[in-house]
């Protein structure tokens, strides 16, 4: 059996992720009083940065590979051998997670650029009956704000994250763990999953 952060995440979902942000899975979506695409491409108009990557791409080449790592950094197994816990030791270890925690901070200014896309085709790729791209991009033009907010959550969280790894707190990477899970999934619930899918767990 193995026991990683998705034990975590149950126990501190509630008291962690609210402390963070008033946006939830299970919140209302604001609405804007202007035309979802008049207003995401007035401010995308208006912005310095021109946006390359869709949210798929930021998602594939930075967001999962860094959660997966810092997710993965702290594990127990137990099996027919025993109990085997990893954790990091060596100054390259901790410093490893810190890179993790820090790409992680910068992708919640990636997910905020105005004007990104969701894909670049038609369809998304995590699940077997995928949201329809422009369903996810009409949630997300018309409620921008509330994306912002979820980004910023995760780049609170990377901080606490960056700093739990220069004070080598492995405790603190468990709780921290589970609450970017609980954050991921909140926006997921928001913007990304099906209408059948969104208020029920993730697994």
């Amino acid at each position: 059996m193995i026991y990683t952060f998705k034990l975590a995440r149950r126990l501190i979902w509630g008291a962690s992720f609210c402390a963070l942000t008033a946006c939830n899975g299970n919140s209302a979506l604001p609405r804007s009083d202007k035309p979802a695409n008049n207003a995401i491409a007035e401010t995308a108009k208006a912005s310095p940065y021109k946006p390359t990557a869709t949210f798929q791409e930021i998602m594939d080449s930075v967001v999962d590979p860094s959660s997966d790592f810092i997710w993965g950094s702290v594990t127990t197994i137990s099996n027919s051998t025993g109990i085997h816990e990893k954790r990091p030791h060596t100054d390259t270890e901790w410093h490893e997670i810190r890179r993790r925690a820090m790409m992680l901070a910068e992708a919640a200014n990636l997910i905020a650029v105005p004007g990104r896309r969701v894909a670049l085709g038609n369809k998304t790729v995590e699940i077997a009956d995928p949201l329809k791209v422009m369903e996810i991009q009409q949630r997300i033009d018309t409620n921008y704000d509330q994306l912002v907010g979820f980004a910023g959550a995760l780049r609170e969280i990377s901080l606490d994250l960056l700093a739990a790894a220069d004070r080598k707190d492995v405790t603190a990477i468990i709780q921290l763990g589970g609450t970017l899970d609980a954050v991921c999934e909140s926006c997921h619930k928001v913007f990304w999953y099906p209408e059948d899918a969104r208020n029920t767990e993730r697994k």
